[in-house]
């Protein structure tokens, strides 16, 4: 393959993924819409519907907001119905968040079913799929690099945000 049929390739690739981020977002902000919360707020739900309960500190660092817009965020989602706070049977000093059932029947009606997503993928090889998910997962930490190298910017310091 010719230097600039790779290049031509790359930058489709780029524009594709680039149209791919844009249409989750339009999707993020019209569910955020659609379920009278903040776009932050959907944000939380989706780490808590992905990785579990936690607690409220340890979902502001996930979502990169301060323990005080936590609280008030938290507040919200409670009076909402879509998240609620817990005390932690094992340690009884730790508050515990987690999605509601109420929330999760909402997604459902909003995203569908795990056999929904089955069928709209049933074109791709098990091997497609592979590789699709390690590309997902490596893109993902692609981005917690940009938002570290972000940080360091905004913190003013050298770094890798220099050298990059």
């Amino acid at each position: 393959m010719s230097k600039d049929l790779r290049e031509q390739l790359v930058r489709d690739f780029i524009g594709a993924l680039r149209a791919a981020q844009t249409a989750v977002d339009l999707v993020d902000e019209a569910v955020a819409e659609y379920l009278g919360i903040h776009r932050t707020d959907a944000r939380c739900l989706d780490i808590l519907d992905q990785e579990g309960p936690m607690t409220a500190g340890r979902l502001a660092e996930r979502a990169h907001i301060t323990p005080g817009a936590m609280t008030t965020l938290l507040d919200r989602l409670e009076r909402k119905g879509y998240a609620r706070r817990w005390r932690d049977t094992e340690d009884r000093r730790r508050v515990l968040v987690e999605v509601t059932p109420e929330l999760r029947q909402r997604a459902y009606a909003l995203y569908g079913s795990v056999e929904d997503a089955v069928a709209h993928l049933a074109s791709y090889s098990d091997d497609e799929l592979r590789f699709l998910i390690e590309f997902h997962r490596e893109s993902a930490e692609y981005q917690q690099h940009l938002i570290r190298r972000l940080e360091e910017l905004r913190a003013g310091q050298p770094g890798e945000a220099a050298g990059a």
